[in-house]
């Protein structure tokens, strides 16, 4: 089955309640597993078991949870023999999260960017404009946050 066609039927959150199976490991507010439309074979996710859809929503303790199991995960995928792994938080609707629950991709030697097999890295350099508007921009935004 395709990815696409699972995500058209009327389910339940898939990340609500794990099938204890599934999980590779687990601590108060969070849990390690497999990812089932894995970008990579070995590909794991970090879930909170608290169905949160917005980082800003996660409490001190689940983003420390969450924190422990990636960091677990990622000495799983050493001890698998991967050298390399990018983890992934999507938020928001751009950036192609399918799953509304917050949750941690952690692909193994995949470079983000050019995921496609055999994909020569294209991205451009800025140049000295585009670094200072670039960082003007963040100032910006960086100034008009709550104190």
């Amino acid at each position: 089955m395709k990815y696409t066609d699972l995500l058209k039927t009327e389910r339940p959150c898939p990340f609500d309640n794990p099938k204890q199976e599934d999980v590779v490991s687990e601590n108060e507010t969070a849990y390690l597993t497999y990812a089932l439309a894995a970008y990579h074979i070995d590909q794991l996710l970090v879930i909170p078991k608290r169905h949160v859809t917005h980082f800003d929503d996660m409490t001190e303790a689940e983003l420390a949870d969450c924190h422990a199991l990636q960091k677990l995960g990622w000495h799983i995928l050493r001890e698998l023999g991967h050298s390399g792994v990018s983890f992934l938080l999507r938020e928001g609707e751009s950036t192609g999260k399918s799953i509304p629950h917050l949750h941690y991709n952690l692909m193994p030697d995949t470079k983000l960017g050019y995921m496609a097999p055999g994909a020569k890295e294209e991205r451009n350099v800025m140049n000295a404009e585009e670094v200072a508007a670039t960082m003007a921009r963040l100032r910006d935004g960086l100034a008009r946050l709550p104190q």
